[in-house]
């Protein structure tokens, strides 16, 4: 089984940990790579300087809070490339005054996950995502 690119946009080192420890326990088939910021998850998106060569994503779960460049911004770079823009995108926040707003952008109400408090929250939250990520995958097929 080819492994699912994931992109995660996150700057909390432990919910990096998290995110990967419960991917791990669910057993998914995810290769995830991380950027710490806005900034650089454009240039990695565009693939740009030194992610010229970077796979293209299956997956991008982007962190609404971010420095550099926020969730939001980088949500508009990923919303005006035609290519992107059909990549499954999962918007992660603790705040839920933060998905409420960015809900505006129109995305299915899937899209919009708020970061658990609990370990095994992020577990279910993974899952949640990867049965995301297979219905968009299958909607995508001719």
């Amino acid at each position: 089984m080819k492994a699912v690119e994931v992109l995660m946009i996150e700057d909390n080192q432990g919910d990096v940990v998290l995110v990967e420890t419960a991917i791990d326990k669910a057993k998914l088939p995810y290769h995830i790579t991380v950027v710490s910021d806005g900034a650089e998850a454009v240039e990695y998106l565009h693939r740009r300087s030194s992610y010229a060569t970077a796979p293209r994503p299956d997956l991008i779960l982007l962190d609404l809070k971010l420095p550099r460049k926020n969730g939001c911004e980088v949500l508009d770079e990923i919303l005006h490339d035609p290519c992107l823009a059909q990549t499954p995108l999962v918007l992660l926040s603790s705040s839920k005054s933060e998905l409420k707003r960015a809900r505006s952008y129109g995305l299915p109400p899937e899209c919009y996950l708020e970061k658990p408090c609990t370990y095994q929250g992020f577990v279910e939250l993974v899952l949640a995502i990867e049965a995301f990520r297979g219905k968009a995958a299958k909607e995508a097929q001719p």
